[in-house]
């Protein structure tokens, strides 16, 4: 212990120095171990969460446009995208009326909630100013615009009005403009007075304002052009 004691009075300033070195390796050391442990996080596993959550986008005025509520928000590490379970979601109209969305899943490939993919058992549903179901659709997947007010699917749809069923594969709903066109194998069937009435087309529109349907040629989106937009926000999640 003595010659210890002679030892560093001896080369104390050698022995502060190798007394530093050690704590300045120690430290890298330990900053190493953190950020090899953040390289290697699997980024497939949640990092953020919100559970029963609800927010809401209002314009200028302060009036909702939007509402989204959910069980589980998650968000990952390395990726802008956001995952919602279980999300039900309102746009609202000027005449007090709106659209209720809901679904298993969503899909925000950017978190800023302009384009949200929607899948498992999706259903859309327009509630009248005096509470009533005016239309419903019933699909497996889709993707709804809240900013645009416009939801579209390519895959096949179940639309529901008071007095008929109509089917199809890729439908449109352009809540702006108050119109549900189907884009291909259009199928109605309606019924009235006891009678019941079957229409087919390539293209059918129902307008929410007039409540009737019309078989149309008219081409402004085909249901290609949705598919390649489905596909875009895929890509996206996967090379996140």
């Amino acid at each position: 212990m003595q010659i210890l004691i002679e030892s560093f009075r001896k080369n104390k300033y050698i022995w502060v120095l190798v007394i530093v070195l050690t704590i300045i390796i120690l430290v890298e050391f330990k900053l190493k171990s953190v950020f090899e442990k953040n390289t290697n996080r699997n980024l497939n596993i949640a990092n953020h969460f919100l559970n029963d959550f609800s927010m809401m986008e209002t314009n200028k005025s302060g009036v909702a446009d939007w509402k989204l509520d959910g069980k589980r928000l998650e968000k990952y590490p390395k990726s802008e995208r956001s995952e919602v379970f279980s999300p039900s979601m309102r746009i609202f109209n000027q005449d007090k009326s709106y659209w209720e969305i809901t679904a298993s899943h969503a899909l925000d490939p950017d978190s800023v909630f302009e384009s949200i993919y929607l899948t498992g058992n999706v259903v859309f549903n327009k509630v009248g100013i005096d509470d009533s179901s005016e239309v419903t659709i019933n699909t497996i997947s889709a993707i709804v615009y809240p900013s645009k007010e416009l939801i579209e699917t390519d895959e096949f749809a179940e639309i529901k009005t008071p007095t008929s069923v109509t089917t199809g594969t890729g439908v449109i709903a352009n809540i702006r403009e108050g119109y549900v066109e189907i884009l291909s194998d259009a199928k109605r069937i309606s019924s009235k007075n006891d009678k019941t009435e079957q229409i087919s087309g390539d293209r059918m529109i129902y307008n929410l304002n007039e409540k009737t349907w019309m078989v149309t040629r008219e081409k402004n989106t085909s249901r290609k052009e949705i598919t390649d937009r489905v596909k875009t926000i895929l890509r996206t999640k996967k090379s996140n």
